[in-house]
C-alpha cells in the first residue's frame, strides 16, 4: 500500500518537538527539572518549551499511531486476513523495544506505554467515529486530573528531604554500564510520570486517529481537513490561554497550591488544541517540507536515534557534557540532533526503504507471529 506523504511529514515535524522536550531529561539530572533556571535566557527557553512544545507533539504522534492502526485494519480487511495476530505480535515487539529503550537509552520511554494503550485500542476497532470522539473527550478531564496530580507531586518533591531519592543522575557521568544502572534506578519515577503525563491524552489521541482514518482525514479530497480548518479560531482561543496558564505554573508564576495544580491541569485542554493547530499548519506547508518525509517514514529509528545521539553528547561514554548546559543551549542542541537524524534518514532512504530499527521491529513482530502460529498449530 502506498504510504501517506503528509503523514510522514507530520511525523518528521513531531520528532523535532519530541526531541526538544526530551533532551533536558537526557542532558540534566532529574533534580534540575524540579527547580527554575538561574539565567533569564534559560528561563525564557524553559517557558517557551512549556508553552509551545510540552504535551503537544506526543499527542500528534499518538494521533498518527491511531491513524496507522486504522490503516492496518483496512489493509487486513482488503486482503481477507485477520488483523488480530499481526497486531498483537506488533504490540509485544513494541513493548520489548520499549523496555530495551528505557534501559539502554532513555528511561522516559513511551513505547511501552504505546504497547499497553494499543491493546486497549484493539477493543475499539469496530467503534464508530462518533463513539471514538466521545471517548477522546472523556480523556480530557482524566488527563486534567493526572496533570493536576503531577503538580501536587512536583510541589511535594521540593519538600522532600535531600537524599531521600537519587535525583543527581551521577551514573550518566560514568560508563555505559553505569548509565544502564542509573536508568534502572530512575525508571520507577519516569514510569509514573509517563503514565500520568502521557497516558490519558495518548489514548484519547489514539481514538481520534482511528476516527480520522475511518473518516478519511488524509484522503485526497481533504474534506475533513477543511472542516478542521474552520475550527482554527476556536482552537487558538483554547490553546493560547490554556498553554499560557500551564507555562505560568511551570515557571512558578502562579500561587502555590490549588492555583498551580489547576495550571498544570490546563495542559489537558491546551495540548490537544495546539496539537491540532500544528497539524493544520504542517499540512498547509507540506508541499515545502518534503525533506521531513524520510525521517517521518522511519519514526522508531528517528525517535530512538535522537536519544542515542543525545547520549553520545552528554553521557560519560560520549562527550560527557551531562549537567553542563542550560535550557537555551539544550534547545539548540536538540535542533541540531534532529537535523542530524533527519539528514541521516534522507541518506539512508536512498538505498533502503525502511529505517533500521523500524525494519527490526517489523522482523521481530513477524517472528513472534510465526512462533504464535506454530504453537497454536
Amino acid at each position: 500500500m502506498t504510504r501517506s506523504y503528509a503523514v510522514d511529514i507530520l511525523r518528521g515535524a513531531a520528532l523535532l518537538g519530541i526531541g526538544i522536550v526530551n533532551l533536558p531529561y537526557l542532558a540534566q539530572p532529574l533534580a534540575a527539572q524540579m527547580v527554575l533556571p538561574e539565567t533569564i535566557l534559560d528561563l525564557v527557553a524553559k517557558g517557551l518549551v512549556s508553552l509551545l512544545c510540552e504535551g503537544k507533539f506526543f499527542v500528534l504522534f499518538s494521533f498518527l499511531f491511531g491513524w496507522g492502526f486504522g490503516v492496518q485494519l483496512a489493509s487486513a480487511a482488503r486482503a481477507g486476513l485477520p488483523a488480530g495476530p499481526k497486531y498483537r505480535a506488533r504490540l509485544i515487539a513494541l513493548a520489548l523495544f520499549g523496555v530495551a529503550h528505557a534501559l539502554l537509552v532513555f528511561p522516559g520511554d513511551i513505547l511501552l506505554a504505546y504497547a499497553i494503550l494499543g491493546a486497549g485500542l484493539w477493543s475499539l476497532r469496530e467503534a464508530s467515529p462518533h463513539r471514538l470522539w466521545r471517548i477522546a473527550l472523556w480523556m480530557v478531564p482524566l488527563a486534567a486530573m493526572a496533570f493536576g496530580l503531577l503538580g501536587v507531586l512536583d510541589g511535594l518533591s521540593s519538600a522532600m528531604p535531600q537524599g531521600a531519592v537519587d535525583l543527581g543522575g551521577n551514573g550518566y557521568r560514568g560508563s555505559f554500564a553505569a548509565g544502564v544502572a542509573q536508568r534502572l534506578s530512575d525508571w520507577p519515577i519516569t514510569l509514573l510520570v509517563v503514565a500520568l503525563f502521557n497516558g490519558p491524552l495518548a489514548f484519547g489521541a489514539f481514538c481520534l486517529g482511528l476516527a480520522a482514518q475511518k473518516l478519511g482525514f488524509f484522503d485526497t479530497g481533504k474534506r475533513m481537513q477543511a472542516k478542521l480548518a474552520t475550527r482554527l479560531p476556536l482552537l487558538l482561543a483554547i490553546a493560547l490561554p490554556a498553554n499560557g496558564i500551564y507555562a505560568a505554573a511551570i515557571l512558578g508564576y502562579l500561587p502555590a497550591g490549588w492555583p498551580t495544580y489547576l495550571g498544570f491541569a490546563a495542559l489537558a485542554l491546551g495540548a490537544p488544541a495546539l496539537g491540532a493547530v500544528y497539524v493544520l499548519a504542517v499540512l498547509r506547508l507540506a508541499p515545502h517540507l518534503g525533506l521531513l518525509a524520510p525521517v517521518g517514514s522511519m519514526p522508531l529509528t528517528g525517535y530512538i536515534g535522537q536519544g542515542v545521539l543525545a547520549g553520545a553528547v552528554f553521557h560519560g561514554w560520549g562527550l560527557g557534557l551531562f549537567g553542563t548546559l542550560g535550557n537555551a543551549a539544550l534547545f539548540g542542541v536538540a535542533c541540531l540532533i534532529w537535523l542530524a537524524v533527519t539528514g541521516a534518514a534522507i541518506l539512508w532512504q536512498r538505498r533502503w526503504a525502511r529505517g533500521p530499527l523500524d525494519a527490526a521491529l517489523r522482523a521481530t513482530a513477524a517472528g513472534l507471529a510465526r512462533s504464535t502460529r506454530r504453537h497454536a498449530g
